[in-house]
């Protein structure tokens, strides 16, 4: 009897690599749609709030542009960007908090592909550095009080540069999103590719949208552009303590809430679902192609073989 051939395990791809790299396994789902002090179906009316609000200003801003002739700032600036990653995270979240409060469950964040649950932390470390950045710079170094606004663009000028900030802030208070420290690559690899970008527009146009990160100046310009990095990075590790911190003081608040709504029992089966992961993960590649129902299916094969054996004719 011809013995069945069995497949050889394949070298890992690299979309586990970068799953195991991006430490996907260790996120829990249920914190994107739960909060510590609030119900769910509270974070998700707050939530759809501040996203029709977040929206209004893009499409405004949308309006400005094309009535002030500079529509091409809206894809440039770091402002007009920093927002639309805003609202992007909005739009997200609120999508993920309406499933949960239908269906009452992660169906939304654990049936779509790994990468786009990652991805979503990855947005939400950025969001949460960039907004407390853009407010400071502009109120900072750009703002000036000369310059006269109509309503419309007064209303743009402020929700991009305050309002943005009340909307991060809520996030941060509110939510359950933790941050690891990989997630620093949010933050940091977008703030490289803008600067590919400044360096684009500068060529394309021959000006700088900031001065300060004009290369002409030499040594000043270097040191702009190694700050920058810097301080996005030290933000970054503010905010994951930060969260870390909430937390911490709202764990006794978090453990009613999340009993009452239900999330905290799905946080036990997201757990649950990781360890049993982890342990497939952890069998030596032969082993994990091997499961009980194949085993025992080989093992019946072989003893069908033997008794074929046994009784067929002896030679004397």
């Amino acid at each position: 009897m011809a013995s069945t051939p069995v497949d050889t395990p394949s070298t890992p791809s690299l979309p586990s690599g970068l799953r195991r790299f991006l430490r996907h396994d260790q996120l829990d789902p249920s914190r994107a749609v739960s909060s510590n002090l609030i119900s769910a179906k509270a974070l998700l009316v707050v939530r759809l709030f501040i996203t029709l609000h977040l929206v209004a200003v893009f499409v405004a801003t949308l309006v400005v542009s094309a009535r002030d002739k500079v529509f091409y700032m809206v894809p440039t600036t770091f402002t007009n960007l920093s927002n639309i990653g805003l609202t992007a995270y909005y739009l997200t979240a609120t999508y993920h908090s309406q499933d949960y409060v239908r269906r009452k469950n992660l169906d939304s964040l654990t049936k779509q592909h790994w990468f786009m649950t990652s991805a979503l932390w990855l947005l939400y470390a950025s969001v949460v550095v960039f907004h407390i950045v853009v407010p400071a710079i502009y109120w900072g170094m750009l703002f000036d009080p000369n310059n006269t606004m109509d309503t419309l663009n007064q209303y743009v000028d402020y929700s991009h540069h305050g309002v943005d900030f009340a909307c991060i802030l809520f996030e941060m208070i509110f939510n359950r999103m933790n941050l690891l420290y990989i997630h620093v690559l949010g933050p940091i690899c977008m703030i490289i590719l803008y600067m590919f970008l400044a360096w684009v527009y500068f060529a394309a146009r021959g000006e700088w949208l900031y001065g300060f990160l004009d290369w002409s100046k030499g040594g000043i310009a270097a040191a702009w552009y190694i700050g920058l990095l810097l301080i996005f990075g030290l933000l970054f590790i503010m905010q994951m303590f930060i969260h870390r911190g909430r937390d911490s003081l709202f764990a006794k608040r978090g453990a009613v809430v999340g009993a009452q709504d239900g999330t905290a029992a799905l946080e036990n089966i997201s757990h649950g679902v990781k360890d049993e992961e982890n342990n497939v993960s952890s069998m030596v590649p032969g082993d994990k192609q091997e499961l009980p129902d194949k085993e025992e299916q080989s093992l019946q094969l072989q003893d069908l073989k033997e008794e074929l054996h046994d009784d067929s004719p002896k030679s004397i």
